[in-house]
């Protein structure tokens, strides 16, 4: 009979410590859930965010190159290959950082509804500064971004020091 007690009193035990066990990890669980909301929202936000950038820096970088070709600084084939890129900024940016895409092939997606190939994009890039190239080179978002940046940079006639100053007014 003592025996039957003792069994019974590791058994009771041993059930106190589970029902403990399995209140602790219901907060656990909780606070997880909570936590995995907080940080949704943060990237829903920084994504919300990064789409209003790069909208921004779309019609920035257009408009640099418009005016660029109104005033006779570069001729119709550039300003048409640089104008695809302009204008797709921010579609090309978002495919490689949602899509995980390179570059290159960011631009195959965007190229498919364009005149121009990727080869005719490349012999006008050929002409640009050797800065130009380097960065478009890297194949990534941010290596787009720093090309078409000094792209509208070497267009414009502008130096560095001036572009960010006008940067920094807009």
């Amino acid at each position: 009979m003592v025996v039957a007690f003792a069994v019974m009193g590791v058994l009771l035990l041993f059930s106190v410590y589970l029902v403990l066990r399995m209140q602790n990890l219901q907060r656990e669980l909780a606070l997880t859930r909570t936590s995995a909301k907080q940080s949704n929202s943060k990237v829903s936000h920084a994504y919300r965010n990064l789409v209003l950038v790069t909208e921004a820096l779309e019609k920035n970088l257009s408009t640099r190159t418009e005016n660029a070709f109104k005033r006779r600084l570069i001729n119709a084939q550039q300003h048409a290959a640089f104008m695809v890129l302009m204008s797709n900024f921010s579609t090309i940016v978002m495919a490689c950082c949602e899509k995980g895409a390179s570059l290159e092939e960011a631009l195959n997606q965007v190229l498919k509804n364009e005149e121009l190939s990727l080869t005719d994009l490349q012999e006008v890039l050929k002409e640009m500064p050797s800065n130009v190239r380097m960065a478009w080179s890297k194949n990534s978002a941010d290596g787009f971004i720093a090309a078409c940046q000094l792209i509208t940079i070497t267009i414009s006639g502008t130096t560095k020091s001036a572009a960010q100053k006008e940067n920094q007014a807009s």
